[in-house]
């Protein structure tokens, strides 16, 4: 959870976007690596996808039927997984109805952290 304030590690950012392609079936691509101020950039692609943001029930409904149960707003746990930040700025309902997650975190996570977030939501979303 500290990669939000401290940022992700590029292999943990790299394994994110991995897992987002295999969970939502998205096609992020990893683009190239460059320099900016001296510092190496990870530069991805994803396709456009016109809609409007997703309420938040129609992104309860698109976890709850895939498996995820829902933790707190944006925040969802399943076998070893939780996906979050996943807000209406993060969803977009396509026009012929179906929601497409476009930026939400994906973190490997331990049983029992998944436990300590099911009593403290809260901290979920703590930064």
């Amino acid at each position: 959870m500290g990669s939000l304030t401290h940022g992700a590690t590029p292999a943990e950012y790299l394994d994110r976007l991995a897992l987002q392609n295999k969970f939502f079936d998205d096609d992020i691509r990893l683009e190239r690596v460059v320099l900016k101020s001296g510092r190496p950039v990870i530069v991805t692609s994803q396709p456009a996808i016109a809609g409007q943001a997703a309420l938040p029930h129609l992104v309860d409904e698109l976890m709850a039927s895939v498996g995820y149960e829902r933790l707190a707003a944006g925040a969802y746990y399943r076998e070893g997984f939780l996906i979050f930040d996943l807000v209406p700025r993060n969803a977009i309902a396509a026009a012929d109805g179906i929601v497409y997650p476009i930026d939400p975190v994906v973190q490997r996570v331990q049983p029992d952290f998944a436990d300590f977030l099911r009593e403290n939501p809260d901290r979920i979303h703590n930064r």
